[in-house]
Order: structure tokens, then C-alpha cells, then sequence
């Protein structure tokens, strides 16, 4: 495959300038880098760099397709049953390429393995393109292609940017495990996306698997019915999505999935008294009673998150995004908590909203009532028999909590001591895996813990 490091020189466009920003990148350049091909060994694993482990490069100019920015050909074989991890590390990249229009994938053939942008990467951070891979003594060719989407808005800031990247390889014999995390990313960044623009906030989406990325970074399921089952204690679950940073209450984060049980455990008063959860009696029957009637494996899969108690003392006007920010901030009541660490909780009413799809959906969280087609009805976790409890304390005053109604609008409007459908929400430990399952309904994910 001919290297697709492509020397251009300035090009003039008349009437750029009026056609404004987005076609300004015609009169940028590349230069290239070309190498030798390198061969090495890792751990029983010969692999073939076409022109090398480096990637480095001057001015890359926005292309129509991934094909016609820089491709390099990775070569994997082995004297034996191995298992590859290939990472590309950061080792310089401007701040203008910090996009999410710079873009890079890795194909085997025409399967896209994985893919990402580089919006969020840093100088040392290590990007992982292959993870776990099996290596057999039959050679397989794997496509890594870097480029600037010119299908995207592409800043002016990206001009004259420079980056370097050194691809780097692990091996090893024993089979490795993959965090569930990693499948469900997986499954995300593998899909093609498309923009939605909700509250003036663009999120990816990526429709065919019903999954989008929040405000925050979190990989989410939405939609009516996506393929986010899951089986746990013996009973349908459904996965919230992918988070980010969980705390575990001692300032270890890590990434992890958010879960909610399918269905209610029964309509239960938060309180008789007060929004205050720590020591909510919603609280303590889920931790003290519902926790430990769980089966063994279930409980050995659930670990301690530091969950936020951020609210507000506002309810009409607010989107999903919304809802997200005042979650994890610090407004509360006098004197009440702004977080608690434990094992079970309840949905956030941003867990409610970016569970619909937002591109059908342009409404406040207040007024879904009033559009429940493209709103309500396109949220997994509405429930039109009765209204859902969240954690989420209403500021302004000691008594009320923000709920889902079954109609399907969130508001402030309920007293603690109200009994509405209770549906626990916990966070899995980081090394819980999927062992099987596609996610449908019929076939869950299937779970286990080393």
C-alpha cells in the first residue's frame, strides 16, 4: 500500500474568503516524514511498521476522507498464541490540532477496530489502538489512518500545527481480561456518528447503536429501547452508560458503568421528613435492606461511589446538560450534604433526559409532557404508571426532591414523604467483564468479576 504522506504545496482559492472559515484550509500544507519500514520483535510477535514507528508531520490539511491523510500499514504475526497491546503514544501535539476534527482509526481490512480524536490527548498520553489482540503465525495486516476531517468545521487555529506520535507494543501468552468498560467504549467508538445540537450543546451520536456522548464525556445508551440489557442478581438490568472519573469515596477514580434495575422495587416514600440523603429512609432500606438481599455474585460486583447531591432550586427551563452541571455542584439546603458515598442510589434527572434522544427532543426537562412522542417516549427510563423517584434534592427548600412524572416532565414538585416507583442505580466495579450477550433483551450482556 503506497504511503499516503502527501507533499502539497500552498494552494490559492479565490473567493475563500467569502465562503468563509471552512474552506480556509486549502491554502494549508503537508510535509512529509517518510521512514524505512522497521521490523521488531515483543514477546513472540514480529511486527512490520511500514516506514516506521514514528508519526510525525507538518500542516496536515483537511481531507475529504481518512484515505487521504497519513495511513500506515501495521504487520502482526507470531511463533505462537500471543496477545498484542498497540499504543500510540503523544510525544508532542500543538495545542491548535487539539480538535475533535483531528482524527485517527485502525482497521483490520474493512473492520474499523477502533477510533478516536484528538480533542482532550496531551504530550505523554498513550493512546490504545489495540488491546488483547489475539497473534497467530498467520500474518494480519492492521490500517492506521490519521487525518483532519474536512467534512467538520476545521478552526483556524489548526494552521501550521505540528505533532509527533511513537506507536509502541506489549505482548504477552495469558489471554487478557477486558474490562466491561472497554466493551461497551468499544461499541461507541466503533460506530459512526452524526452531531446533535440540543440546548446549543453539540453531542456525537452514534445512532445505529443508540449511544451518545454526554456533556461530561460519558458514553450513554438512549432511545426507546436500546440494546442495553443486562443480566445481574438473576434480574434484568439496564447499563446507563460508561462514566468517567467515579470516585470511590477516597479519591481513587476510575472509569465505570453506571446500571439501573429494568424495572421498580415498588413505590417507596424518600423520606417522611427531610431531602436530606444520607439520611434519606429511601437510603437506608436500599443499602441496609435491598443490598444485602442480593445474590452473592451481585454484591461482589458492586463497588463504593462518592455520588454527588447537587441541587437547585429551579426546575423549569433546564436540559439535560443543565441538569448535569447543578448535579455535581455544591447548592443544596442549609446544612445538608453536597455528597455521600455508597453502594445503591437512584437516577439523576440528567440520567431521565439524555436517556431520550435529544435530536428528536428540543424541549426543557419541564415541558416533555407537552411533546411525549419525541420526548417521553424516547427515554428507556420513563414510566408511564407512576412518577420515579431521583437523588436529587431540591435547594431551596428541606422537603422536596426532583422526580420523573409519568407523564413524563421532570419537576420539583414532591414531597419526600410521597411514595413513588423507587428503581436502585449502582456503579460496577472496574474489573467486572461482559463474558457474553449482544444486549437485546433476549440476549443481555452477561457479567463476571475475577
Amino acid at each position: 500500500m503506497k504511503k499516503k504522506y502527501i507533499m502539497i504545496g500552498s494552494l490559492l482559492v479565490i473567493g475563500a474568503i467569502a465562503l468563509g472559515s471552512s474552506l480556509a484550509w486549502w491554502t494549508w500544507s503537508t510535509s512529509s516524514n517518510e521512514q524505512t519500514n522497521v521490523v521488531v520483535t515483543v514477546g513472540g510477535i514480529t511486527i512490520n511498521y511500514e516506514d516506521g514507528e514514528n508519526i510525525s508531520n507538518n500542516n496536515l490539511i483537511p481531507t475529504s476522507t481518512k484515505e487521504k491523510g497519513i495511513s500506515k500499514d501495521i504487520t502482526v504475526s507470531s511463533t505462537g498464541q500471543v496477545y498484542l497491546d498497540l499504543n500510540m503514544a503523544v510525544v508532542t501535539l500543538d495545542d491548535g490540532l487539539k480538535d475533535a476534527s483531528f482524527k485517527y482509526e485502525i482497521y483490520n481490512g474493512s473492520d474499523l477496530v477502533t477510533g478516536g480524536n484528538f480533542a482532550n490527548s496531551n504530550a505523554r498520553d498513550n493512546i490504545a489502538l489495540l488491546s488483547g489482540v489475539e497473534v497467530t503465525s498467520s500474518p494480519t495486516t492492521y490500517t492506521l489512518y490519521i487525518w483532519i476531517d474536512g467534512n467538520m468545521s476545521n478552526p483556524n487555529t489548526m494552521y501550521n500545527q505540528n505533532f509527533e506520535f511513537r506507536l509502541n507494543a506489549e505482548a504477552t501468552d495469558e489471554k487478557p481480561v477486558i474490562p466491561a468498560t472497554d466493551t461497551i467504549i468499544n461499541i461507541y467508538t466503533t460506530a459512526d456518528k452524526t452531531e446533535v445540537v440540543n440546548n446549543s450543546i453539540t453531542y456525537n451520536y452514534a445512532t445505529e447503536v443508540g449511544m451518545m456522548e454526554d456533556v461530561g464525556g460519558n458514553i450513554r445508551y438512549y432511545g426507546a429501547d436500546p440494546n442495553n440489557y443486562v443480566s445481574f442478581n438473576d434480574e434484568l438490568w439496564r447499563i446507563i452508560g460508561v462514566f468517567k472519573d467515579i470516585d470511590d469515596g477516597t479519591g481513587t477514580k476510575e472509569t465505570r458503568i453506571k446500571i439501573a434495575r429494568s424495572e421498580s422495587i415498588g413505590n417507596y416514600e424518600w423520606d417522611d421528613s427531610s431531602n436530606e440523603w444520607s439520611t434519606a429512609t429511601l437510603n437506608i432500606y436500599l443499602n441496609g435492606t435491598y443490598l444485602p438481599s442480593l445474590t452473592t455474585d451481585a454484591q461482589n460486583m458492586i463497588g463504593d461511589v462518592l455520588w454527588n447531591l447537587g441541587g437547585s432550586s429551579e426546575y423549569e427551563g433546564l436540559y439535560a446538560n443543565d441538569y448535569y452541571t447543578f448535579e455535581r455542584g455544591t447548592t443544596v439546603y442549609s446544612g445538608h450534604s453536597t455528597t455521600w458515598t455508597g453502594k445503591i442510589a437512584l437516577m439523576y434527572p440528567s440520567d431521565y433526559m439524555y436517556a431520550g434522544d435529544l435530536s428528536k427532543c428540543s424541549s426543557d426537562g419541564y415541558s416533555w409532557d407537552g411533546d411525549t412522542t419525541n420526548c417521553r417516549d424516547t427515554s428507556w427510563l420513563k414510566n408511564t404508571s407512576t412518577a420515579q423517584w431521583t437523588i436529587t434534592p431540591v435547594a431551596s427548600n428541606s422537603r422536596n426532591v426532583f422526580n420523573v412524572r409519568n407523564a413524563g416532565y421532570v419537576t420539583d414538585g414532591n414531597d419526600v414523604s410521597g411514595a413513588n416507583a423507587s428503581r436502585p442505580v449502582l456503579f460496577l466495579k472496574s474489573d467486572v467483564q461482559i463474558t457474553g450477550g449482544d444486549g437485546s433483551q433476549n440476549n443481555p450482556f452477561t457479567l463476571s468479576v475475577e
